[in-house]
């Protein structure tokens, strides 16, 4: 059975509440059932935990639903507030639920300890390609499954799909501008700072509070802009990249609107220790040797003392400090600088870190010094996952710029060349793409379609293809203006 998934949210629930222990516990079920067999004892002891405190909250409320509305959790009617631990297990799970269809579940009173351990593997090992909510219901009437009910998902009234051609070029407009005004406006902060002139932060923090409210509105557009890396002063773009996808896994992973313009701010100014280095060492074209390596790696220590130099000390420079120092220290503590007490690294520095290499191996700038394919970028930071990076927070990542990123031209089965313009989360290898030629040459005009639309089943994606190859300038192309 599915119902909507609408609610009204009244209370913040606190930690340490028995709705707060439920859903932390009930989270923690799914990511187990994930590593172990249901008769593992990790499992076990976890879920006899769990089924003691939904009962207690069972026989004090009755049936207890479980709701996600807007990437937001709530118990009942009660919005959860989590910290960053509780945050990234949440996601995990809030994620694979929507891949599923699902918006959340109604746990009945009359649910038992077996049928929960039914319902927790049904879903936590549900293939997200072939399944979807419909087909979960009926496996829980084939499981006897009586006790859980599946929640729809809310559907938005403004769902890309259904927009306007008028309002989609508004979009497309508003990001352009949104997107260029940042990169002028961290190009104009990071030259007084190279003057050792005071940071103006609120200039910072405004540019910051517009990215969010054009990636709430549609990140597509904004996403697709990070593609542009043809620019003299790579430094101040890469900024401005790093911040749109760091705000972009932050919108994913919920996080209220202090701690994303935190987030974004920190972003900003997490290479800003480079000013302190020799131009001619970051514009330098060829490879590194050791002396430069070494010139390289003071940056993060600079850059903290700069920000403590050149800002008035708040939560957002405390913050920004942490990241600068800590955004080339790897998942098991390698990388630089070399920690002498190693202590879990922030949240803010393991997301920044994953989009700052995925910008850098993209642009062939500064490390690499050729540009890298998507497709290969991604595959290398999956395998340097369990060193490197947060295993969950690189998964997240790779389900925002999806298998083709926004912005990469790709060769179609049928002959046809196309950009990605938007990423399909359900199904990653059909995005939506922007037809722009075949093999007799360029469209006057180009084609619009979504991969996953069954009438566009001959049409697939065969490969990732260099722009230059076939001397097409991709700037133009997103930059156009239909």
């Amino acid at each position: 059975m599915i119902k909507s998934g609408q609610a009204d949210v009244k209370i913040v629930l606190l930690a340490g509440s028995d709705e707060h222990q439920f859903i932390t516990a009930f989270f923690n079920l799914f990511r187990t059932a994930r590593l172990y067999d249901p008769n593992n004892n990790v499992y076990l002891n976890q879920s006899s935990r769990f089924y003691d405190i939904f009962r207690r909250l069972a026989d004090r409320t009755g049936e207890v639903p479980v709701k996600i509305i807007e990437g937001r959790v709530l118990v009942g009617d009660r919005l959860v507030r989590f910290d960053n631990d509780g945050l990234i297990g949440a996601t995990y799970v809030i994620d694979s639920w929507r891949l599923l269809g699902i918006g959340g579940v109604i746990l009945g009173k009359n649910l038992d300890n077996r049928q929960l351990d039914k319902f927790i593997y049904l879903v936590a090992k549900a293939n997200i390609r072939e399944s979807n909510n419909e087909i979960v219901a009926q496996r829980l009437v084939e499981l006897g499954i009586s006790g859980v009910t599946l929640l729809g998902l809310e559907k938005r009234e403004d769902a890309q799909p259904f927009l306007p051609e008028d309002k989609k070029r508004q979009l497309r407009q508003a990001a352009r501008m949104t997107f260029f005004r940042s990169i002028s406006t961290v190009e104009d902060i990071l030259a007084k700072a190279r003057e050792s002139r005071e940071i103006d932060v609120a200039k910072a923090r405004r540019v910051v509070h517009t990215l969010i409210d054009q990636l709430a509105e549609d990140e597509s557009y904004l996403l697709q802009l990070t593609a542009l890396r043809d620019f003299d002063e790579y430094t101040y773009v890469h900024s401005t990249n790093i911040c749109v996808y760091s705000l972009t896994m932050g919108i994913r992973l919920g996080l209220d609107r202090q701690r994303l313009a935190q987030l974004g701010f920190s972003a900003l100014f997490h290479d800003l220790g480079k000013i302190r280095l020799p131009g001619d060492l970051i514009r330098k074209p060829e490879v590194f040797d050791e002396h430069d390596w070494i010139q390289m790696q003071r940056h993060p220590e600079l850059g903290v003392k700069t920000i403590f130099r050149n800002m008035e000390l708040n939560e957002f420079a405390a913050r920004a400090a942490i990241v600068a120092y800590q955004h080339h220290i790897n998942e098991d503590f390698t990388g630089y600088p070399s920690l002498r007490h190693k202590r879990p690294l922030n949240l803010f520095s393991k997301i920044i870190a994953i989009a700052d290499t995925f910008d850098a191996m993209a642009s062939g700038r500064v490390y690499m010094k050729r540009p890298i394919p998507h497709d290969e970028i991604l595959r290398k930071m999956m395998y340097q996952m369990s060193v490197k990076f947060d295993a969950f927070l690189l998964k997240l990542f790779v389900n925002i710029v999806g298998m083709y990123p926004p912005g990469s031209l790709v060769l179609l089965t049928s002959n046809e060349l196309a950009l990605v313009s938007q990423t399909n989360y359900r199904n990653p290898q059909k995005p939506k793409v922007r037809i722009i030629g075949d093999e007799s040459g360029p469209f006057q005009k180009f084609i619009d379609i979504d991969l996953a639309d069954p009438a566009n089943a001959h049409r697939r994606i065969d490969k990732i293809v260099d722009p230059h190859k076939y001397n097409i300038d991709t700037r133009a192309i997103i930059l156009i203006d239909d």
